[in-house]
């Protein structure tokens, strides 16, 4: 995104992604669902609205922590 000049999406998509882990922590530790579309294998896929972009990721609550997986960015 960087070299592609698209300096500003990869800014609001790095916000996007620390408040994912905020929410999907607090969703975590109180029980309810994360958020996302659970794929069955242990991944939630994300919409990133107002964004071209679409990601996965995976939980790992022994860590404490979310990894994305798949980040597909749709260029024109």
């Amino acid at each position: 995104m960087r070299s592609a000049g698209q300096t500003e999406l990869r800014r609001e998509l790095i916000n996007f992604l620390r408040a994912l882990a905020l929410e999907a922590g607090g969703s975590y530790s109180v029980g309810k669902e994360l958020p996302g579309l659970p794929m069955g294998d242990g991944r939630y896929n994300v919409d990133v609205v107002g964004m071209p972009v679409l990601i996965s990721y995976i939980r790992y609550p022994g860590l404490r922590e979310i990894r994305i997986t798949d980040l597909i960015w749709l260029s024109d």
